[in-house]
């Protein structure tokens, strides 16, 4: 019995493994590429920081800085193309999964009669929902004057 019960609820959170799965893969290769690129990053620092000690013109440590920006420009972009791939395929294989589970779910509406929910049978005019309220939150009714306001002799001159 517990068996059935056990093998039953893996075939009903195998779907949500298999996402969680493809959320780890995909959290694994978004750190690799970081890492691997923050390590670079440090070393080609390094790197240039020693080429630039070693400069004696101006002129060849301005080419040495562009040089240096244009290949850290180049390294920025393909991290961030192989991030967006690894995303998109992450993002595919869980609409896959997803709309794979709907489909096995199947047609649901013969599952419910709807016939026997038509609203149109109830009245909800008469329903009040303060009754339900606590007294600080109902809403305060206008007040209304006691008594009716007199003209004063100045307000009935003008």
């Amino acid at each position: 019995m517990y068996e059935d019960m056990l093998k039953e609820m893996k075939e009903k959170m195998a779907p949500v493994v298999e996402m969680a799965e493809v959320n780890k893969k995909t959290a694994e290769t978004l750190i690799s590429l970081q890492s691997d690129y923050f390590s670079d990053f440090v070393n080609s620092s390094l790197a240039q920081v020693k080429a630039l000690t070693e400069v004696k013109e101006p002129k060849e440590a301005l080419d040495l800085q562009i040089k240096f920006v244009k290949d850290l420009e180049g390294k920025i972009t393909t991290v961030a193309e192989k991030e967006v791939a690894a995303l998109t395929e992450a993002k595919d294989q869980l609409t896959a999964i997803v709309e794979k589970s709907f489909a096995e779910m199947g047609d649901l509406s013969s599952c419910f009669d709807m016939s026997k929910f038509d609203m149109g049978k109830f009245d909800l005019s008469a329903f009040d929902m303060t009754k339900y309220m606590p007294e600080a939150m109902k809403p305060k009714a206008p007040a209304k004057s006691a008594t009716p306001r007199k003209s004063t002799p100045a307000a009935a001159a003008s």
